[in-house]
């Protein structure tokens, strides 16, 4: 392992892979650091990814396993609202095989990635970041590096270390892939009983010629427990045949990290906290993240200049292309939160007459979330239902957590 680079990046996934692709493109010198023995393994993510996405990157079609057209969204009282686009809206992918197609790019990019390397310190002085890192054996090495960018996901103790703070509000999310699909379309699933101030999901896709249907759900709380219980209420069949899930979870940032840039570091995707709001999905926005961070990175080596006041461009470009939508849907999410089982009935009998889902083709995106929501809160009747709960007593400003 090479002790001395001119970056180096913690975490393989779409944006630190991303990122390296395109610094080492210029010549740079990167080297990405990934925990595990097999880049993409575990996987943490659903694994639908929005049309945008492929177009943006080029990415290659073999990574598709099915497409999302049509999408049914269910009340608490079982309100169905069906929407299908005369277009792709996304596709269903293999998330583990995305990650490493981005990695295999950065290697002939010139990056140099390192497995089974599991950074355990970082240190920072006003010539150098020093990363310490765990090899399986327990062996420990350090790579020093002129600048450090974080794209290892919402476990924030370097964010901290490093004076970028931490990440305020955490979704908890868990899912399981099962055998067997009797799915039209994908699903969404509403109410406080199936996940508290979030959803849940089922998605149908192929493997192999089989059928399976990806199920998930995030939540505040006990994603896990939630999970189950959706599974068991809505698609039994599916179960084991002991009747338990084998659910994978982790974490969700749903909102920003204060600052993204100090001095000799960047953070990315979700280790910036660079996700929607309203759904948890981080894939394009911290792949746009990351172009951002490679071109400031490449202008701040070029120059000599790796001071938090060179690296702040960062955040202004950025939040440039996707801060307006950070900001509309972390309010949307806040309102939201606030309604009850019955105002959500409400909202979905509204959307189901035929005006409304005509009104509605022009502004849905699966990537894009802004141009709905200000629909939604712009239509009268609409707007009402989120607005009503504004100043209950027990409930959290709806303007908090904002990200600026």
């Amino acid at each position: 392992m090479k002790s001395a680079h001119d970056i180096v990046i913690i975490g393989a996934g779409p944006a630190g892979s991303t990122a390296a692709r395109l610094l080492a493109s210029q010549g740079f010198d990167v080297a990405v650091l990934e925990e595990h023995a097999v880049i993409g393994e575990p996987v943490d993510c659903t694994g639908v990814l929005g049309t945008d996405a492929f177009i943006k990157f080029e990415l290659p079609r073999h990574l598709i396993l099915g497409t999302i057209q049509t999408i049914t969204v269910n009340s608490p009282a079982g309100v169905q609202v069906t929407h299908t686009s005369e277009q792709p809206l996304a596709h269903v992918i293999d998330r583990a095989e995305l990650d490493r197609t981005l990695a295999r790019q950065a290697e002939t990019a010139g990056a140099t990635v390192y497995l089974n390397a599991q950074a355990v310190d970082v240190v920072r002085d006003s010539s150098a970041v020093v990363i310490t890192c765990r090899r399986p054996d327990g062996e420990l090495r350090r790579l020093y590096c002129k600048l450090l960018i974080l794209a290892g996901g919402p476990r924030f103790i370097f964010q901290e270390r490093l004076g970028l703070g931490t990440c305020p509000l955490l979704w908890r999310s868990a899912h399981a892939e099962l055998p067997g699909n009797s799915l039209a379309n994908p699903q969404v699933f509403l109410g406080r009983d199936v996940a508290p101030g979030a959803f849940g999901w089922a998605v149908p896709l192929r493997r192999a010629g089989r059928p399976f249907v990806r199920l998930g759900v995030n939540s505040h709380s006990n994603a896990s427990e939630y999970l189950q219980k959706l599974c068991a209420d809505r698609f039994p069949y599916l179960l084991p045949t002991d009747g338990r899930l084998l659910a994978r979870t982790w974490m969700l940032p749903i909102v920003a990290l204060p600052r993204t840039a100090a001095d000799r570091v960047l953070a990315v995707g979700d280790a910036a906290g660079q996700v929607k709001p309203t759904s948890g999905g981080g894939i394009l926005f911290g792949m746009l993240s990351a172009q951002a961070a490679a071109e400031t990175a490449a202008k701040a080596l070029s120059t000599g200049s790796v001071r938090r006041e060179s690296l702040s461009e960062y955040e202004t470009r950025w939040r440039g292309r996707i801060g307006l939508d950070l900001r509309i849907g972390t309010l949307f999410r806040r309102l939201f939160s606030r309604m009850t089982d019955a105002d959500v009935d409400e909202l979905l009998r509204s959307l189901s007459t035929e005006q409304m889902r005509r009104s509605l083709r022009g502004v849905i995106s699966f990537d894009w979330h802004r141009e709905i929501i200000l629909f939604l809160l712009r239509h009268p009747s609409l707007a009402r239902l989120f607005l009503r709960r504004w100043w209950d007593a027990d409930a959290e400003p709806p303007f908090s957590e904002l990200p600026m």
